[in-house]
């Protein structure tokens, strides 16, 4: 009673969280189990505690530590552990909530007494191989604990390393996991164990191998732990705090060589001292030789004439006795050398005979050449003449032995003595050795490593692209501490990460600006100076690096950082110093990135270039800029930043940043343009002359003024430039020259005519904007003002009547209004709208009529004869650069105007299709686009030149060829036709790049309405034309992508009738399989099934083709795995009907008569339905949305619309394009780039 009435508190979760309650029930229940025998109920009340109550996970974990510390009831953590072990797999997968409160209550027990659960966690590991993920991420968390609290010690014995190991392969399995978040809670482990400096080292690289794997995981949460271990791998790696491949490699090849000339060195020392011993142990040896050389030989005689004189039978057994069959050849050398030693020089001579007759033929009696007679082997000879021979030759072998015995106990001694007197040099030479192999086996484990993380960089930077928040904020993080680490190519990722401050996620867009405030303007010690050195220095050595698009993104940073204050005025100020040339050692390089910097500031501060104006023009448009073009346009780029941002905010009247015509500026501008016009070796004259036409326009009061000098200027020089066939040249008037130019063209060097012509082109576009934009906008800011004005004095003089009355005041005011003989606009409202109609109406004017086609007054009506004979003689101006930009300056002028358009688009798309180079058709593209945007009404008929071009040998054109026609189509400036079906084939284009874009392009078209569904049909019909040479493997792949953007079950119905009806209308059986094909891809519900039933007379007479009929019959297949009871019987009757149809075959009269029947039935079952409540809305949604596809005839136009509707649509249309053109031009959509 007493046990559960506390058991009875703990489900209160008040009670369990006051830890004084809590500890004192602990303890009360402590005394119970200890003293009453309650370990066994104890252990089974936990058990359901935890089943019930999730939160009493912790507390009762805390329970079991009292029981097991203070209590020493280590058994109740095995009764606990095998119930746990015990429970079925099943149960433990469905019952969600308990098995978490299992989960935590033993990896919280792991880690509270480990050394109590250590003997019992067998019975756990079998869950390992259950179906709960809960109990298998639960498994590994109480081996992490193990592994953390028993065997991190240096101490472990073999048994415990073995036991450790296990628990380790365990933990590398689970990273392979087929449940994502047990992948994810290995990983995590992981990465305990590696803060904790747990992972043996030998196991690291086979580790990081096996984590490098998951960096392409399906799950986001396990490629982020993966990343995670990298970067605190990286952190708390045991190697080196730099970690550069190319510095490790050359480190370690040093070092081997040191190795390797050390272990020879020491080999040669022990070769040397060798022999030398070698030579003192053999003269004391024939020291000692000698000593008893005598007696040795007098014994062998002695010997050997005894025994040739007393020759008996028995002597073969004597001599066996003397050697024992089990002694070895050594063993008996041994007692034969003792023998000699001890002066029993008789008894080893017998001994060494008896040798030589059991080792017959072993060294070193192999080298007695004289046998006797009998061959018995012995080197007895019954000759006296061989006797002497024979004493010396036996002599000879005991000499042999007697000196090899003695060997190596002098060499023993003589090291011995060597190494008392040389102890502390070997000592020294083997630590010198032994530092050297450990230095080189270290550098191998940093280089492994190095390589490893190198090998993971480019799935890291993949990740980079995510569309998961959470894999590109490690990601940013991982290439942050890897450039901190030094580590090979980390720049890979780093200038990747950059383009991410585009980003639109706020989060990720901060995480990259925080990664380079870490990386580039975060120093450490020094004073402010070498701070501020140290900043300029890391700013301008990502400028130098940096591609188009990578200075567009760090002008990004650059600006973000000056806002909030991490670029500080000193930055800028040395930045100045650097662009003068000012600070000593700063080279041409280094200047030019402090010119790009400063100008990158200036857009988030304009006062930055506005203060040091003069330094600005006078450094950046001097000397330098006459032979360094791109330095020119960096300073354009910079004096740019001075007008200020081109958007200007509402209601703001500002006087525009603008200079004289007659400012030091452009005369310095003009120079540069008009010196470098004739130096074709500078590729970079082509951005200059852009550049410096955006400067003209955007801060030059009269900029058309100062741009007409330019070209009078530069054509003078072009043409001076041009051979000497005409000498006259040089002595004609500028006002002339554009007449002149014209029948000479064909004399000028094609890139001089492609420069002045890409100039001209660059005008026409600046002066469009300037017109649409400039003077527009500075029209309605002066009307604004005098508005203004109006109203302050209107206010002025209605003042007097503020102290009256309210209705006073309202009808003297009236009174006021109408005696000012204001008009009735005025009161409405309008005139501001007035005032903008006729502005429009006043641009629109001036570009039809002033610019491009203003005959000899225009500002460049003298350039188009040029342009239009260059494009209209390809042959004779084969020259690609003049082609190219006669063609862009072609398509400049014709935005400009519509007449100028109207003329010669047929021109343009002459060129367009016949062309060679791929560059000038894409430009072309590009120019269509503007174009449409500028005069819809004109570009309409040549739409499908456009879609043609998606079939075009260029990958580039096609690339550019999907853009222009995805922004077309999402800003309705296109309609979608069955035209887009040649889009569609672009999805499975070689070019994966455009296979993307076309993607891309139906996803975004998926939710523009029923865009995709309103043209599917259509596009069935184009790409299963006989025709259309399309194979079946690849309609059925583009097919598959489309109909997933389907999903609404209206949508299918009605699809379904559609795609019947087309059967009437095929000619071949491919088009047959490909409309069955596509009806076997839709999901039926009931209707779709009655729609399909009620249209079998379509498609009838094609059952008899097996593959149409495969296809019909997967579709009842497929319904039947998910229909109701009440289907079935419209199934089994369709089923029937298919297979009677592909048996024998119908005539289409009984065809018909079925059809007829099953319709009326049809009708049957919707009036029932009707009663029932259903499908009446669904009826009325249908007619609405399919409206247009049944107001079609039956061959399948459209029928005639009244002469009133036409003109009624056109006139809106019209208006609406009017409308269109006049806000569209104002904003140059999509501008023509040069390739």
């Amino acid at each position: 009673m007493l046990a559960c009435t506390c058991y009875k508190l703990l489900e209160n979760v008040e009670v369990s969280r006051n830890k004084t309650t809590r500890v004192a029930i602990f303890q009360l229940l402590g005394i119970l189990v200890k003293k009453y025998n309650h370990s066994l109920g104890a252990s089974l009340k936990i058990i359901q505690l935890l089943q019930h109550f999730e939160h009493l996970s912790s507390p009762l974990a805390q329970a079991v530590e009292i029981f097991v510390k203070e209590f020493g009831m280590k058994n109740i953590v095995s009764d606990i552990l095998r119930e746990i072990g015990q429970m079925d797999s099943k149960e433990l997968a469905r019952d969600n909530s308990g098995t978490k409160a299992y989960a935590a209550f033993v990896v919280e027990l792991s880690e509270k007494v480990p050394s109590a659960v250590l003997p019992c966690i067998s019975i756990l590991l079998c869950k390992l191989d259950e179906e709960s993920n809960n109990m298998r991420s639960a498994v590994l968390g109480v081996i992490a604990e193990l592994i953390l609290h028993c065997f991190t010690n240096e101490d472990l014995d073999e048994k415990q390393k073995s036991t450790r190991d296990q628990f380790l392969d365990l933990l590398e399995d689970a990273v392979y996991n087929v449940n994502a978040y047990v992948r994810n809670k290995a990983l995590q482990i992981w990465l305990r164990l590696s803060n904790a400096s747990a992972i043996p080292l030998p196991r690291q690289y086979e580790l990081l191998k096996l984590v490098s794997g998951r960096l392409q995981d399906c799950s986001s949460m396990v490629r982020k732990s993966a990343v995670q271990f990298f970067t605190a791998y990286l952190k708390n790696n045991p190697f080196a705090a730099k970690i550069s491949q190319e510095e490790l490699q050359t480190n370690l090849d040093v070092e081997t060589e040191k190795l390797e000339n050390l272990v020879g060195q020491e080999e040669e020392n022990e070769d040397a001292e060798n022999d030398r011993n070698r030579a003192v142990c053999e003269k004391e040896g024939q020291a000692k030789w000698n000593a008893v050389e005598a007696k040795m030989k007098e014994a062998i005689s002695e010997l050997l004439g005894l025994e040739a004189s007393s020759m008996d039978e028995e002597m073969p057994e004597e001599k066996e006795l003397l050697v024992g069959e089990e002694e070895s050849m050594n063993s008996v050398k041994l007692r034969i050398c003792k023998l000699m030693t001890d002066g029993s020089f008789v008894e080893a001579s017998k001994l060494l005979q008896a040798a030589s007759d059991a080792f017959v033929g072993t060294a070193p009696f192999h080298r007695n050449d004289l046998k006797d007679s009998q061959g018995d082997g012995s080197f007895l000879d019954s000759s006296q003449e061989e006797e002497n021979t024979s004493v010396e030759h036996i002599l000879e072998i005991a000499k042999e032995m007697f000196l090899e015995s003695l060997v190596p106990s002098s060499v023993e001694k003589v090291v011995e003595n060597q190494q008392q007197e040389n102890t502390e040099q070997q000592l020294q030479e083997v630590n010198e050795i032994t530092k050297q192999k450990l230095l080189v086996q270290y550098l191998k484990a940093c280089l492994n490593f190095a390589r490893q993380i190198q090998t993971a960089m480019p799935l890291v930077c993949q990740m980079l692209n995510s569309k998961q928040n959470s894999d590109i904020l490690e990601a940013i993080e991982f290439f942050v501490t890897a450039f901190q680490f030094g580590v090979s190519n980390v720049m890979m990722g780093i200038k990747r990460m950059q383009m991410l401050v585009l980003s639109k996620e706020q989060l990720i867009k901060e995480a990259v600006m925080g990664a380079y405030k870490r990386l580039y303007l975060t120093t450490e010690g020094g004073n402010q100076r070498s701070h501020t050195l140290a900043v300029v220095k890391n700013l301008t050595a990502m400028t130098e690096t940096a591609n188009t698009a990578e200075l567009f993104s760090l002008e990004q940073l650059v600006i973000e950082f000056v806002k909030e204050g991490d670029i500080s005025q000193s930055v800028i100020q040395m930045l100045w110093e650097r662009f003068s040339m000012k600070m000593p050692g700063t080279t041409a390089s280094e200047s030019r990135a402090a010119l790009q910097l400063l100008g990158m500031a200036a857009g988030a501060e304009v006062d930055i270039v506005r203060s040091n104006f003069e330094i600005l023009v006078a450094e950046g448009l001097g000397e330098r800029a006459c032979t360094d073009f791109q330095f020119a346009a960096d300073t354009c780029t910079a004096l740019l930043k001075m007008a200020g941002s081109e958007k200007v905010k509402a209601g703001a009247h500002e006087t525009p940043y603008k200079f004289a015509a007659d400012n030091e500026i452009f005369s310095r501008l003009l120079v540069v343009l008009i010196a470098g016009a004739s130096k074709l070796e500078d590729s970079s004259y082509t951005h200059l002359v852009k550049q410096a036409i955006a400067v003209i326009y955007r801060i030059a009061e009269h900029p058309d003024q100062i741009c007409t000098k330019l070209l009078q200027d530069v054509s003078t020089v072009i043409l001076s430039c041009q051979s000497d066939d005409d000498p006259g040249t040089e002595n004609e008037n500028s006002e002339d020259i554009f007449e002149k130019a014209t029948p000479r063209v064909a004399g000028i060097h094609p890139g001089y005519l492609a420069r002045l012509i890409n100039m001209a082109g660059e005008v026409a576009l600046k002066q469009l904007v300037h017109l649409d934009v400039s003077v527009a906008g500075e029209l309605k800011r002066r009307r604004a003002v005098k508005q203004e004005d109006r109203d302050r004095k209107r206010l002025g003089r209605r003042s007097s009547t503020v102290r009256k009355s309210i209705s006073l005041t309202r009808s003297t005011s009236k009174t006021k209004v109408s005696a000012t003989g204001e008009s009735v606009e005025e009161e409405m409202g309008l005139t501001a709208a007035i005032a903008d109609d006729e502005e429009a109406e006043y641009i629109r004017k001036i570009c039809e009529n002033e610019i491009v086609t203003g005959g000899s007054h225009g500002l460049l009506s003298q350039f188009a004869p040029m342009i239009l004979k260059v494009c209209t003689n390809p042959a004779v101006y084969n020259n690609e650069e003049l082609q190219i930009a006669a063609t862009l300056a072609l398509s400049r002028f014709m935005v400009l105007s519509s007449v100028f358009c109207e003329t010669h688009l047929q021109l343009l798309f002459t060129i367009l299709e016949k062309s060679p180079h791929s560059a000038i058709r894409a430009n072309t593209i590009v120019a269509f686009g503007d174009l449409t945007i500028r005069f819809p009404n004109l570009t309409e008929p040549w739409t499908s030149h456009l879609y043609a071009r998606l079939l075009d040998e260029s990958s580039n054109v096609r690339t550019y060829t999907i853009k222009v026609l995805a922004l077309l189509i999402f800003n309705d400036m296109v309609k979608v036709k069955g035209q887009i079906s040649e889009m569609a084939t672009c999805l499975l284009d070689k070019d994966e790049k455009i296979a993307n874009l076309a993607k891309l392009f139906f996803s975004e078209l998926s939710k523009k309405g029923n865009a995709i569904y309103n043209m599917l049909p259509e596009m069935i019909s184009r790409l299963s034309q006989p025709d259309s040479a399309m194979e079946k493997e690849s309609f059925q792949t583009i097919i598959r992508y489309l109909f997933s953007f389907i999903q609404k079950e209206k949508q299918l119905e009605v699809l379904v009738e559609k795609l019947c009806h087309r059967f009437r209308a095929t000619r071949c059986d491919r088009q047959w399989h490909d409309l069955a094909f596509c009806l076997s891809l839709l999901s039926y519900s009931e209707r779709s099934l009655r729609k399909l039933s009620e249209n079998f007379a379509c498609f009838a007479d094609k059952l008899v083709d097996d593959e149409v009929y495969n296809s019909f019959f997967s579709i009842v297949q497929k319904a039947r795995k998910t229909c109701k009871q009440d289907v079935k019987a419209i199934l089994d009757e369709l089923e029937q009907r298919l297979h009677e149809c592909h048996v024998k075959g119908l005539t289409e009269e009984e065809v018909a008569e079925k059809a007829a029947k099953h319709s009326q039935a049809a009708k049957n079952a919707k009036q029932v339905h009707r009663r029932r409540g259903k499908a009446h809305i669904d009826s009325a949604s249908s007619s609405a949305e399919s409206e247009d596809e049944e107001n079609r005839s039956p061959d399948g136009k459209r029928p005639a619309v009244s002469v009133a509707a036409k003109r009624t649509s056109s006139v809106a249309v019209s208006r609406g394009v009017r409308r269109s053109t006049r806000n569209n031009s104002r904003h140059h959509a999509m501008p023509l780039t040069d390739e």
